[in-house]
């Protein structure tokens, strides 16, 4: 698993080099050096997915536990009292909910980074 990660970081290293180049290369030769600084944005993209791994992963494992839940019929039933089971359900809950805001926040950085990059570009198609 950590080989992969470390491919996986390897490779995204080497693909924010190639947008870095290829960015001072479209700016050199048109003399527009806003495409260098559009490049900073998909780096910043780059970055905000390796650093919201976390986010990413929490949110396929409880895809996973609601796919598995629903399939064997268990998830709203615990062996415990009335108590623990509020207990247990609030909890559960509330971790649902954190991630789900997880990873709608990672979405919307991606978006917001991406529109303040590349916003004033939509002006050009019309």
């Amino acid at each position: 698993m950590k080989r992969n990660l470390r491919q996986a970081a390897i490779f995204i290293y080497f693909l924010s080099v190639t947008i870095i180049l290829c960015s001072l290369y479209i700016s050199y030769f048109n003399q527009d050096w806003q495409w260098l600084s559009r490049s900073g944005c998909l780096i910043v993209i780059l970055g905000i997915y390796l650093t919201s791994s976390q986010i990413i992963e929490n949110s396929r494992r409880l895809s996973q536990r609601y796919r598995g839940a629903h399939r064997d019929g268990n998830f709203y039933r615990d062996w415990a009292s009335d108590k623990h089971e509020k207990i247990l359900h609030h909890a559960r809950s509330h971790e649902e909910g954190t991630w789900i805001m997880g990873k709608c926040g990672f979405n919307l950085l991606i978006l917001g980074t991406f529109i303040w990059g590349f916003g004033d570009l939509i002006s050009l198609m019309f």
